[in-house]
């Protein structure tokens, strides 16, 4: 403003001209994130152990039942009935075991890059924290949830 009145003042006629904007760079193009392989099980990124069946002795279900209730399942989770995650009868009916495994190792990948996590996330309004259950706990867990009419 300083600059356009001296000049004025100073019979300098015309204001200088704006300097020219500089030219800008073209816009980045878009990277697309490297494909993730979703399976029926669920990403295979999520390491799991290689179970054959889910165990069915007392002693496991005894055990899963413990993990079940130390990390506090119970307060998301019923048999029978919808709580605030989904009801868990019939749940090695509607999912395969290693999905299951999945979903109980590493929630948040499930919710991101499988379907079937997805559509319950936006089904339900509310993702599944992870309990860090270990892959050691993980079988006794699978126990204790079949045995109860998972």
């Amino acid at each position: 403003m300083v600059t356009l009145l001296l000049t004025l003042a100073c019979g300098g006629g015309e204001p200088p001209a704006p300097a020219a904007a500089p030219a800008s760079a073209p816009a980045p193009k878009p990277v697309a994130a490297p494909a993730v392989e979703v399976g029926p099980d669920g990403p295979a990124s999520i390491s799991v152990p290689a179970l054959d069946a889910v165990p069915s002795d007392p002693a496991a279900i005894e055990a899963g039942a413990k993990v079940f209730a130390d990390r506090g399942c119970g307060g998301c989770h019923k048999f029978g009935e919808k709580l605030v995650g989904p009801d868990l009868n019939g749940l090695y009916a509607r999912r395969t075991l290693p999905w299951v495994e999945r979903m109980i190792l590493d929630p948040a990948v499930m919710v991101k890059q499988d379907p079937q996590a997805k559509e319950m996330f936006r089904s339900l309004m509310v993702e599944m924290p992870k309990q860090n259950v270990s892959t050691e706990e993980l079988p006794a867990l699978l126990a204790y949830l079949k045995a109860q009419g998972g």
